[in-house]
């Protein structure tokens, strides 16, 4: 039934009723004076008719109007038909407002029938040999936004959109388009966004934005523009955005940007730039981000900048700079962030930054400068960031850091700094995070931290430390990380890290150390991951992990482990991962992993183990990945893996399998009716000339291979359980037969 017909049938019946509500009233106003009176009966029916008049018109529209293959949504009226191989645009409901069409086969654009949409998707179809696209008549008079991106569009003539004068947004991008003329944006008086990106564009025509008085966004990256030509945006005083970058521009006059006087976001970026385009700058004052990155820059002129008061944000990476000129940054008062990363600058003049006293990031990463100037950040009061990683500074020199009390994070990493001096962060009192890994560093003076309470984070890996003295961390109460990987420690003192009472993150992971105090970790109590891999560890004491029950990873793999007390692992009740691999173990107390029931993750790989308890597992009742690869095992007792009922996967490979009936029977059981568990192929180790299997036969098929041997091992002295499974498997095996 169409809509029509349902809201009619649906009045006459309102209407109805409301007559039969009349005279009902009439006849019944003179019995009772305090009945409710029926005129407000009347009124709610009438409410009521109404609010169920909008549902069934929206029921019929979103059902019997909407196309098949498509899906329609009513507010506001929305028709989607994406990826559905259409050739053709389908009928569409008439209050449709906005149609998405993507991905299609479409050829042709019926824009007649299209008088309504405000919003017309057509990415990714076949318009390119269209030559109805551009022909609109009469003019669509609503439509507002136009995707036609990814449809080989070559060409655009001249007038080709007079037929869309509501349009704001205009979404070319990802077509072939090699030039555009003047004219071919004609009509377009409204339009506010302009997408040209990814297109094959080398030649724009002076004059081809002329007019476009509300235009505030232009994109035209990834196009093969090799100059900006002086008239090309004239008139386009209210653009506020241009994006012209990975193209071939090396050429920028003084007039280039003329007609954007009021632009604030200019990338130029990727271009082939030799020079930064001062002239064309100078007039553009309300810029407040410039993007010049990934070009040929050398070097920066005194004053290029010095106009551009606004700026906010400036990127220079990925450059050739290598001098930098005392005022070549003079003038950018307002300057927040400067990005020098990635060039070759070898020094720094001691002023340049002195203008720069609202700075709060800057990036020196990867330049080859060797030392820093006494007084070079002495004007950068509110810089909050400095990243100063991948240079060749050896020294730094106490006093250069004094000015930044502001300073949050600062990166040390990557150089050749051999010493630090005691006071040299004595001034960063706000400073969280301090980067000072792959250095040369041989030892940390006591007092280096003892002035900076609000650290979170402190990074030395990867440095030549052979001690610690006991109090180098005092007084570093709300530090969360600290890592201290691939240095050369031999021992911690028992008080190393008394202070730290807030830390979660401890790496010590790659070092030399021997032995664990029993009140080294004793105050981590909020200590979620402790990483002490590859050091020289040989035993574990029963209090080591004292007071870490918020533990969650404990990493002790590649270490000389033999011998681990029973109650080492106790406190850790909320321990989910823990490496073992890489030791010398060759027994497991039965008890040793007993609390640790939310653990998910045990690795025992690469140890001396030959042989397991039969409860060792007992408790571990969320294990989903253990492995057992390449230890010295023959076999498993029975019920050894049962505990283990949420395992998901388990690595059995490259140990000593001994494949006879009695001696196999539990572990290959539970292979083959486990096999979908199993990470990896274990096999038989020859052991015995008798035995009836080759060292290549994979563990998972001697259960079913026992057949011919079942009733020898049946005349063996068996535990009932064994008797049990060995039975199972038998009659497994001949009903095989």
């Amino acid at each position: 039934m169409r809509t029509e017909n349902l809201i009619g049938t649906f009045k006459t019946s309102s209407s109805s009723a409301a007559k039969n509500t009349n005279l009902t009233q009439s006849s019944s106003s003179s019995s009772s004076s305090s009945s409710p009176p029926l005129c407000l009966l009347s009124s709610e029916l009438n409410m009521l008719a109404a609010l169920t008049l909008a549902s069934l018109s929206v029921l019929v529209w979103t059902s019997d109007l909407c196309p098949s293959a498509c899906r329609c949504d009513h507010d506001p009226f929305t028709v989607v038909c994406q990826e559905g191989g259409l050739t053709q645009i389908p009928d569409l409901p008439p209050d449709t407002v906005k149609l998405f069409v993507a991905y299609n086969k479409i050829q042709e654009v019926p824009w007649s029938e299209l008088q309504n949409l405000e919003v017309l998707d057509l990415t990714e179809n076949q318009l390119n040999d269209s030559v109805d696209l551009f022909l609109v008549y009469p003019p669509v008079k609503k439509l507002s936004k136009l995707f036609l991106r990814r449809n080989n569009i070559e060409f655009i003539p001249q007038n080709a959109f007079l037929g869309f004068p509501a349009l704001t947004h205009l979404d070319l991008s990802e077509n072939q388009i090699k030039s555009l003329e003047y004219g071919t944006l004609s009509g377009l008086h409204k339009l506010e966004i302009l997408n040209l990106n990814f297109n094959y564009i080398f030649r724009i025509e002076p004059l081809t934005f002329l007019g476009k008085y509300s235009l505030t966004e232009i994109s035209l990256s990834h196009n093969y523009l090799g100059r900006i030509d002086g008239r090309m945006f004239i008139e386009c005083q209210a653009v506020k955005k241009l994006v012209l970058s990975r193209n071939r521009i090396s050429d920028v006059d003084s007039s280039s940007f003329t007609g954007v006087r009021e632009l604030q976001h200019l990338d130029l970026s990727d271009n082939f730039l030799v020079t930064v385009p001062s002239g064309a700058l100078r007039e553009l004052r309300e810029l407040k981000w410039v993007y010049l990155q990934k070009n040929n820059l050398t070097s920066l002129q005194e004053d290029c900048f010095s106009t551009l008061s606004s700026l906010v944000h400036l990127d220079l990476s990925y450059n050739t700079l290598t001098d930098l000129s005392e005022g070549s940054l003079r003038g950018l008062s307002s300057l927040r962030e400067l990005d020098l990363s990635a060039n070759n600058i070898l020094s720094l003049p001691s002023q340049i930054f002195s203008d720069l006293t609202n700075m709060e990031s800057l990036d020196l990463y990867k330049n080859r400068l060797q030392s820093l100037p006494l007084d070079v950040f002495s004007q950068l009061k509110n810089l909050r960031e400095l990243q100063l990683e991948a240079n060749q500074i050896s020294d730094v020199q106490v006093g250069v850091f004094d000015s930044l009390s502001k300073l949050k994070e600062l990166q040390l990493s990557n150089n050749h700094i051999q010493e630090l001096d005691h006071a040299l962060f004595a001034e960063l009192k706000s400073l969280q995070t301090l980067y000072l890994e792959s250095n040369s560093l041989k030892h940390l003076p006591e007092t280096l931290f003892h002035k900076m309470s609000n650290l979170k984070e402190i990074h030395l890996d990867n440095n030549h430390i052979r001690s610690l003295h006991p109090s180098v961390f005092e007084g570093l109460g709300d530090l969360h990380s600290l890592s201290l990987s691939d240095n050369q420690l031999t021992s911690l003192h028992p008080d190393q890290f008394r202070d730290l009472v807030s830390l979660k993150e401890l790496r010590l992971n790659g070092n030399q150390i021997r032995n664990l105090s029993s009140d080294l970790f004793m105050n981590l109590r909020h200590l979620t991951v402790l990483d002490l891999i590859s050091n020289r560890i040989s035993e574990l004491s029963p209090d080591v992990f004292r007071g870490l029950s918020r533990l969650k990873e404990l990493k002790l793999s590649n270490n000389e482990l033999h011998d681990i007390s029973s109650n080492s692992f106790s406190p850790l009740q909320n321990l989910r991962e823990l490496l073992l691999k890489n030791n010398s173990l060759d027994d497991l107390h039965p008890q040793l992993f007993n609390g640790l029931s939310k653990l998910t993750e045990l690795d025992l790989e690469e140890n001396e183990l030959d042989h397991l308890q039969p409860h060792v597992f007992q408790g571990l009742l969320n294990l989903q990945k253990l492995s057992l690869r390449s230890n010295q095992l023959r076999a498993l007792k029975n019920g050894t893996l049962e505990p283990l009922m949420n395992l998901k996967v388990v690595y059995l490979s490259d140990n000593l399998w001994d494949c006879t009936c009695t001696e196999i029977l539990y572990i290959s059981g539970w292979v083959n009716i486990h096999g979908d568990k199993l990470g990896d192929r274990p096999t038989c180790f020859l052991s015995a000339s008798s035995s009836p299997f080759s060292e290549e036969t994979p563990l998972s098929e001697v259960a079913l291979s026992l057949q011919d041997v079942c009733g020898a091992a049946a005349a063996k002295c068996l535990f009932p359980a064994e008797l049990l499974i060995l039975l199972s498997v038998c009659l497994a095996a001949l009903s095989s037969v």
